[in-house]
Order: structure tokens, then C-alpha cells, then sequence
């Protein structure tokens, strides 16, 4: 019970973290969040905030770092087991200065893997598996690019993501991406299903709409459940791949 109302008290109370997220799409989604829980949360903050220029804000067990298009909401938990092997393969980011953040990660103690002039990946505390990629056009340091899932039907996912979330699908060079506003959605197959994100380090991602309880009663005419939190103040969905996402109001506007 304790563990649900942190997740459902994820965008309440806090009026001061500005995570500039975009405006909806037509489906009235954008990027919202991840939300990481693991035992050390300071120790996920000298990554987040020290090494990453993250904004802080939050009080008591709710910790959040905002980034030009997403939050990442840092509470204590057991979360063990990183990202590897869930159905959350990966998160990324678009960086103005690739070396100059590779080394801040690396001097954090992040272990640093696919060093190339264009991107790197680093494994963060709690295993969470986070790709870089040069962007020297950014109009800030860092911003959100992508969060990736692996899953054995990956167009299922996908198709999914488009019906109840409005992601619109293009191809890039040899690539297929799927964008909602504040994130490229990247779909992979896996050979054997993969494990639910829930109680790992990354235990969910989440998304921004307009109306919790307009985007339940429109969901739920697709077949989608929506476990509502707080009296429909917050809510969470389940893509058909086992991703959990929370939905919240109001993130426009913080």
C-alpha cells in the first residue's frame, strides 16, 4: 500500500519542478517520467543531479530531477535488478557535450560501454542501462530522447502505443521509430518474454495527459484498465508487453 500511494503521490504536492514537457499530441499524451526506486537514492542523485546538471525538488521520500522533457522521480525501494532482462531495456538522452558528460559519468562510477564520437552507453547505479548521443545543436545541456522495450511481439507493442497513446510511427534511414512529444519509442524483439519492470530499479515509465479521469473513460472504450490512484488524481495503465506506465495531470504546467 505504501509503495502505491508513493506512485500515485508522483506529481502531487510538488509546484516548483519545471520539467518543460511537451505539448500533447491528439491522443493528449506527452513524456511524462521514470521513476526510479532503489535502496541508495543519494547515491542516484550525484548521477542524476551532480554529474547530469539535473534541477532537484521533492521533499521527504519523493526525490524529483527534472530534465527538458521528462522527470525522474528517485525513492527508496528494493529495487535490485537493473534494466537488462525487462521489459524497459533502456533510457536515453541527447547531450550538447558527449565527452564532457562521459567523463562526468564516468568519474561518478558509472561504467561506460559503445564509446563512438557520436553517442556512449553507461550503466548507472541499480543497473539502469542509459544511452548518450551528441546533439550539438541542443539549446540546453541535456534533454530526453528515448526509451527503449523489448518484448516477443514488438508490432503488437507498438501497434498499441499508437491505438491508446496517440505514437505516430515513421522511418528513420533503416530504422522504425515511434514518437509520442518528449520521447522516441524504440520497440525490440526479445526471443523469450522479458521480465515486468515492476519492483526493479526502473520500475515505470509514465506519461502526462490533460485529463486522468477523460483519458480512463476514453482508454477504457480500447480495453484498456486503468488502475486509478487517489481518487483518479493519478492512475496506471499496462502496455500489452507488461510495461507499467503512470498517468498523471498537470505536468504542463510545473
Amino acid at each position: 500500500m505504501k509503495r502505491t500511494m508513493l506512485l500515485g503521490l508522483a506529481f502531487l504536492g510538488v509546484s516548483t519542478a519545471h520539467a518543460q514537457v511537451l505539448p500533447f499530441n491528439e491522443a493528449g499524451v506527452t513524456m511524462g517520467h521514470h521513476h526510479v526506486m532503489v535502496p541508495d537514492v543519494d547515491a542516484q542523485k550525484k548521477i542524476w543531479v551532480d554529474a547530469l546538471g539535473g534541477q532537484p525538488s521533492g521533499n521527504g521520500p519523493l526525490q524529483f530531477v527534472k530534465f527538458p522533457g521528462i522527470f525522474i522521480i528517485l525513492t527508496p525501494g528494493k529495487g535490485t535488478e537493473g534494466t537488462k532482462g525487462s521489459v524497459i531495456d533502456h533510457i536515453a538522452f541527447n547531450v550538447k557535450d558527449l565527452k564532457g558528460t562521459r567523463a562526468k559519468l564516468a568519474a561518478a562510477g558509472a561504467a561506460i560501454s559503445n564509446e563512438s564520437d557520436a553517442r556512449f552507453d553507461a550503466l548507472l547505479p541499480g543497473g539502469i542501462d542509459a544511452h548518450f548521443f551528441a546533439d550539438a545543436s541542443l539549446p540546453t545541456p541535456i534533454a530526453n530522447r528515448a526509451i527503449a522495450f523489448v518484448s516477443t511481439d514488438p508490432e503488437a507493442e507498438r501497434a498499441w502505443w499508437e491505438k491508446v497513446l496517440g505514437a505516430k510511427t515513421a522511418t528513420e534511414s533503416q530504422l522504425v521509430v515511434s514518437t509520442i512529444p518528449g520521447a522516441r519509442l524504440l520497440f525490440s524483439k526479445a526471443d523469450t518474454a522479458p521480465a515486468s519492470s515492476r519492483g526493479r530499479s526502473l520500475d515505470h515509465t509514465g506519461i502526462g495527459v490533460k485529463d486522468v479521469g477523460a483519458f480512463c473513460d476514453r482508454v477504457a472504450a480500447l480495453g484498456v484498465m486503468c488502475e486509478k490512484l487517489f481518487n483518479g488524481a493519478a492512475a496506471m495503465i499496462t502496455d500489452p508487453a507488461g510495461v507499467a506506465i503512470e498517468v498523471n495531470a498537470g505536468l504542463e504546467s510545473r
